[in-house]
């Protein structure tokens, strides 16, 4: 029955997705954990002081550190949409335990983010106040969960599978340069300092290699790499509208 149980689980498409997305989630709920139960300077703050005590935040790097909160749910989806069956896995596989490996280190290790007065954020742009502003609203939550920064091990998985899935030049430079703005961004808008970043790409690094390694076997116990991709009702709504199946891979709807 078990074995049944996680068949049926790893064959859904959807299924993986939004374990995927609760499994995101989660973030909030261990960071609205700490702000209740920890002051804001339990644990360490990992600074490389010659380089994290010298930059200046920019409000504009705003848009890459929103982008980076957007592409971790939008991806997979459109991964659900076209990937196939072994790949699709280990890239949900590699999101997920490298999620949950982050918040154990959360939890265990405490890390936090000591942010910049408002004054320091130059400038008087939309932009420069909404980073501002967002300052002041983790001063009233939670400035922990720094270390490893999921914005960067989420940028770089999402980079690492989507070349592998289409290992071409333009494809390669595109997501290079967007996990490049991402990962950067985290320390210019000063929401994470330079250890963090450092440590999300250990952790994107080791979480691949474990996404890898467990949607192999997997695939290899149900047996299914060279089928067809079976996607759930509304993907064929979705498909008519703007997402049509590869040419590549042939597709089944639930």
């Amino acid at each position: 029955m078990g074995k049944q149980i996680a068949a049926r689980l790893f064959q859904n498409r959807l299924a993986l997705y939004v374990i995927l997305l609760a499994v995101e989630f989660l973030f909030m709920v261990i960071n609205w954990l700490n702000a209740q139960f920890r002051d804001s300077t339990d644990g360490w703050e990992l600074k490389i002081s010659f380089i994290d005590n010298h930059l200046i935040p920019g409000g504009w790097w705003l848009i890459p550190y929103t982008v980076g909160f957007f592409f971790a749910g939008l991806i997979p989806l459109w991964a659900m949409l076209h990937m196939p069956n072994k790949l699709y896995r280990q890239y949900l596989l590699a999101m997920i335990t490298a999620a949950l490996a982050s918040y154990a280190i959360y939890i265990l290790l405490p890390t936090y983010v000591t942010k910049p007065a408002p004054d320091q954020v130059p400038g008087q742009d939309f932009l420069a106040r909404t980073l501002r502003r967002s300052y002041e609203v983790d001063a009233a939550t939670s400035t922990h969960n720094a270390a490893p920064s999921q914005h960067v091990f989420y940028a770089l998985l999402n980079m690492c599978f989507m070349i592998r899935f289409r290992p071409r030049l333009r494809v390669f430079f595109t997501w290079v340069i967007l996990a490049a703005l991402i990962t950067v961004s985290t320390v210019t808008t000063r929401r994470h300092n330079m250890p963090d970043l450092i440590s999300g790409y250990v952790m994107a690094v080791g979480m691949y290699y474990v996404g890898l390694r467990l949607g192999s076997r997997i695939t290899n116990w149900l047996g299914d790499e060279d089928g067809p991709i079976h996607l759930p009702p509304f993907a064929a709504w979705i498909q008519r509208y703007g997402l049509p199946p590869s040419p590549s891979r042939s597709y089944e709807i639930n």
